[in-house]
């Protein structure tokens, strides 16, 4: 980034003042000083035989400081507040790996006693070659430097063109520690000339912009052997090239250096340093995937692979770095030891992402410190069902490792104390935060603030630096979620506090579960067992609906009495919760990148519920796998089916009743914006939906454990009257048939204009304009397009549907509570999908059951009605509530069950009530709906799994006398809530 600069004469050199660099020291006490050579007076001394040789229309320096050839040649110049660093820019000469290319440099503090600097070489390309000498991070107190000509002839010396002091804006692309001697272990970071550009390296002396071996820069480059490094920087899109980008060059020297312990450092270019390898051969493609390295152990086939260590001394500890395809499902490997060759233990190891992916090729690390006493053998294993080229094993060592640095947390007031450790007795450690320019030496715990990044490693002397892990810390106090998902601020019983406490569950469910019992006297549909025979009903070998003493029931295929208790949403979808764009609302999400990568979806969503699964087994439960746990759970709780927004795919295994969606509601040609509506007006509606359904409908018309179908959920029917009539008929087709309706029955615009109070020129300026439902006859006009769609609407859904399949239920669209309580809405949709469906659907949340408007409903319908959704919640777990003041712990959120269910079944013309819904949805709203998602205690297990058992117990009372209550052989359950 260029800076402005001042430009001012004093002390009898040319000065220039750029704002502040801030580098530890006192602003300005550094002043930049520029020496252009156009004379001596900005030197402090220089050789009586170096000459000011004036270039003519170079169009680079005008005069330059010829030397004669001779050795010892020098300038010296002394800074006025303190050297920090230098660029001395120059023509010819032969620069090379970690010298001067003809010069020496030396600053010191007195003028009298100097010592060398190696510089940063940074060349750029042109007919006359520019070479840019440059050092920085000098002590306090450093004021001289000399720059002293080696000789060997004019030719072969160089000429210099510019000095600069203390500028540390860069040139090239720029590495983190200048060249010279580092501590061992040290990490060199690069960025690159200019923001956007990659950085391209080599680490073997070859040049970065044509090279084969050339990488490109994505993580710290450890420093623990003389080390050449050469950097390019160009634009990503077109890769550096020889006649465009500059080369930088950094030589470093690592001190102190010790000797290693006996062990195995093994990089895995062959398989000389292994005892035994089994289905595994060296790949060598695409070296920038992984890190820069051309050969790794990969795996023959989908088969496990070994590879074996064997010492003759014993081994005490190990780390591994891997690559794993971050498209496809980690694979951990697996790790066994052995003193004898012949058994062999499984050991833990630490694993953790180490680095940013290439390619989509995750860098990963597995570490041991503490291998059991008399460790000889050493096998590691690759596994994979996915693909046979993942994970790869990138190097090994043994014994020769240095741990991890480990994080541990405080909270503070206003922040966090972040802590590091390693279990590496005298190892340093490293950290950076947020990306910063170079690693700090970690010395005591860190005061963090705001959400940050922190990257750490450690190193001791004669050991292998250990990779670097990354840690994203939320120091804000903006913190709503904790890592297990749960509120911050909510303090409730059994709230999970440590992973300990997850990895017991897996214990306290078994005997929790194990004593429950499925109710008796079921069939294996759920219903009430020999009640055909009792009733007389048939056994159509579907679900249908049948009459019982004139009141309408549904039935199982094998004709028994059956009540629908399902549950929606037996899935973790509505678990998955918004992170990016507001991490800083979560006290710790796990990276994607890395172990926690299946309860991510996508790069954006995160589910803390898979996640505690995973903490809670050790395995990440697939979607199949929730299912298929539920179907357990669910039987055992008294429930005999899964309800809507369930994955439906898992229906078809046969195990458990459960109910589809038509696919309306993905079809985007026939929404409405600003309405949840099926324009069934729109352009070749019937043919399209004809089509849907020979695919979505016909292959499952014979499963007899499907219940039946919705038409959809929730239309947005209390919205038709304001919103249809101000429609653009060029973008909803509805609105044009309003239009043709109004020019039928008019005839002429006046006629229109009169009847409802508008001055409109034509039928045809209608249609892109609001129509305001304002006089006695726009509404009845209204009220004869809403009829005639709901009919047109209904009837081609339900004609198309029993084409494709004329087993099954039609169970109706699930209404809102909203249309549901409109005398008038209730009754134009009760009269119209009563013509059409089997069964009315009605979403419906409620204190109490509504007995009178669900009466009207029944009889204006003549069809049985199923509660599709209801429920219930509390704000004890700082969720939000189903329905407000509902209920204030879990126990009274079951007797709000049994009050409703009961209440419903005792009813003579309700055959179902489909609670809402298996998990609690995500504390920070469901992903889809992004910041203001539902948040609903809505679940009959919450985030950490765990089950709501006062509820549960309250409700399996009542789903285990369903029949009983639905046949009036014992009175309905009810608690009146307005008791005081």
């Amino acid at each position: 980034m260029k800076r402005k600069a001042i430009w001012l004469l004093a002390y009898g050199m040319l000065v220039v003042v750029l704002p502040a660099h801030s580098h530890g020291d006192s602003p300005g006490s550094y002043e930049i000083e520029v020496d252009d050579l156009a004379d001596w007076e900005r030197t402090y001394g220089h050789s009586d035989t170096l000459a000011l040789r004036t270039v003519a229309a170079s169009g680079q320096d005008a005069t330059r400081v010829a030397p004669s050839g001779e050795a010892g040649e020098a300038l010296v110049y002394k800074t006025q507040g303190g050297l920090r660093s230098f660029a001395v820019q120059t023509y010819g000469g032969k620069p090379g790996a970690g010298d001067g290319g003809g010069l020496q440099f030396l600053i010191s503090a007195d003028g009298k006693s100097y010592r060398s600097v190696t510089p940063d070489i940074h060349e750029e390309p042109g007919k006359s070659p520019t070479v840019t000498y440059a050092s920085r991070g000098f002590p306090v107190g450093t004021k001289f430097l000399k720059i002293v000509f080696e000789g060997g002839g004019a030719d072969a010396s160089p000429e210099i063109g510019e000095v600069v002091l203390n500028d540390d804006a860069g040139t090239g692309a720029a590495a983190s520690k200048p060249s010279g001697a580092v501590l061992y272990g040290s990490m060199v970071l690069l960025s690159p000339q200019e923001e956007g550009e990659a950085v391209y390296y080599t680490t073997d002396g070859s040049d970065p912009r044509t090279s084969k071996t050339r990488l490109l820069y994505g993580a710290p480059i450890a420093i623990a052997s003389e080390t050449v490094l050469k950097a390019t920087s160009a634009d990503p899109a077109s890769g550096p090239a020889k006649e465009s980008s500059g080369v930088s060059t950094y030589a470093y020297t690592p001190y102190p250096l010790a000797a290693p312990p006996e062990g195995i450092d093994d990089k895995l270019d062959d398989f000389g340093l292994t005892a035994v390898r089994a289905n595994v051969y060296t790949a060598t493609d695409n070296p920038a995937y992984y890190g820069g390295d051309g050969r790794r152990a990969v795996r023959a086939t989908t088969g496990a692979g070994v590879i074996l260590y064997k010492t003759e001394y014993d081994m005490t500890s190990f780390s591994v770095s891997s690559y794993y395809f971050a498209g496809l499902p980690l694979s951990k490997l697996k790790f066994y030891a052995s003193s004898d060759d012949v058994t062999y233990n499984e050991v833990p190891a630490l694993a953790y992402p180490s680095g940013n992916p290439v390619k989509n090729w995750q860098p990963y690390a597995y570490e041991n410190m503490a291998l059991p006493e008399g460790t000889r053998y050493l096998k590691i294993e690759m596994t994979g069902k996915s693909k046979a080229w993942t994970p790869q094993v990138s190097s090994v060592a043994i014994n020769l490792n240095t741990a991890s640095a480990s994080l541990a947390t405080t909270k503070t007031k206003g922040g966090i104390l972040a802590t590091l450790a390693t279990e590496t007795d005298g190892a340093r450690l490293y950290y950076r935060l947020n990306d910063g320019n170079d690693f700090l030496p970690y010395t005591a715990p860190i005061a963090l603030h705001g959400y940050v990044r922190l990257e750490a490693y450690a190193v001791k002397e004669g050991l292998l630096p250990s990779p670097v892990r990354s840690y994203a810390i939320n120091a804000s106090d903006e913190v709503q979620l904790d890592r297990f998902g749960q509120m911050e601020d909510a303090s409730f019983a059994g709230k999970v506090t440590s992973e300990s406490q997850l990895a017991a569950d897996a214990k306290a469910d078994k005997a929790y579960y194990d004593s429950l019992q499925a109710p008796a006297g079921r069939d294996d549909y759920g219903g009430l067992a020999g009640s055909k025979d009792k009733y007389g009903f048939k056994a159509t070998g579907y679900f249908a609906i049948q009459r019982l003493n004139g009141r309408p029931v549904m039935t199982t295929p094998s004709g028994n009495l059956y009540f629908s208790l399902a549950v929606n949403g037996v899935t973790a979808n509505e678990t998955y919760s918004l992170v990016k764009g507001r991490e800083t609302l979560y006290e710790s999400v796990p990276p994607y990148a890395g172990e926690y990568k299946p309860a991510w979806l996508g790069t954006d969503s995160f589910s803390y519920y898979v996640a505690n699964k995973y903490r809670k087994s050790g395995v990440f439960p697939t979607e199949h796998d929730i299912y298929m746990e539920a179907i357990g759970r669910l039987e055992k709780w008294g429930f005999n089916g899964i309800g809507g927004f369930s994955p439906e795919k898992y229906g078809e295994e046969g195990l458990f009743p459960y109910m589809r969606m038509l696919p309306l509601d993905s079809m985007s040609w026939a929404k409405i914006d600003g309405l949840k509506f099926f324009d069934i007006y729109a352009p070749g509606a019937e043919t399209k939906l004809d089509q849907a359904f020979a695919q979505a409908v016909a292959p499952y018309k014979d499963d007899p454990m499907l219940v039946g179908y919705f038409i959809g959920n929730e239309y947005d029917f209390h919205k038709f009257y304001q919103v249809v009539p101000g429609l653009k008929a060029s973008k909803a087709a509805i609105k044009g048939r309003l239009v043709q309706r109004l020019a039928s029955k008019y005839g002429t615009i006046g006629a229109f204009n009169k009847a409802w109070g508008t001055d409109f020129a034509s039928f045809d300026s209608l249609k892109e304009a609001k129509l305001p439902v304002d006089t006695k006859t726009a509404w009845s006009d209204m009220n004869g397009l809403f009829a005639e769609y709901l009919d047109r609407f209904y009837g081609t859904v339900a004609k198309l549907f029993r084409k494709y399949d004329s087993h099954h239920l039609l169970l109706g669209d699930r209404w809102t509570v909203t249309a549901f309580r409109d005398a008038k809405l209730r009754g134009m949709l009760a009269a119209a999908e009563g013509k059409y469906v089997d069964v009315i659907s009605l979403n419906y949340y409620s204190h109490k059951v509504e007995t009178e408007l669900l009466d009207d409903l029944y009889a204006k319908a003549g069809k049985p009605i199923m509660m599709s959704e209801f429920g219930y919640g509390t704000s004890e777990q700082g969720l939000a509530q189903l329905i407000q003041n509902a209920a204030s712990n879990q126990a009274q959120r079951g007797i709000r069950y049994r009050n409703y269910v009961e209440g419903v079944a005792s009813l003579r013309y309700v055959v179902g009530a489909n609670v809402f819904n298996y998990v609690d949805q995500a504390g920070l709203g469901r992903h889809w709906q992004g910041q203001w998602g539902e948040h609903y205690n809505s679940g009959l297990v919450n985030v950490a799994d765990r089950p709501y058992k006062d509820y549960l117990t309250a409700a399996k009372a009542t789903n285990d006398d369903i029949y009983r209550i639905m046949l009036g052989q014992r009175p309905k359950y009810f608690y009146d809530f307005n008791k005081k």
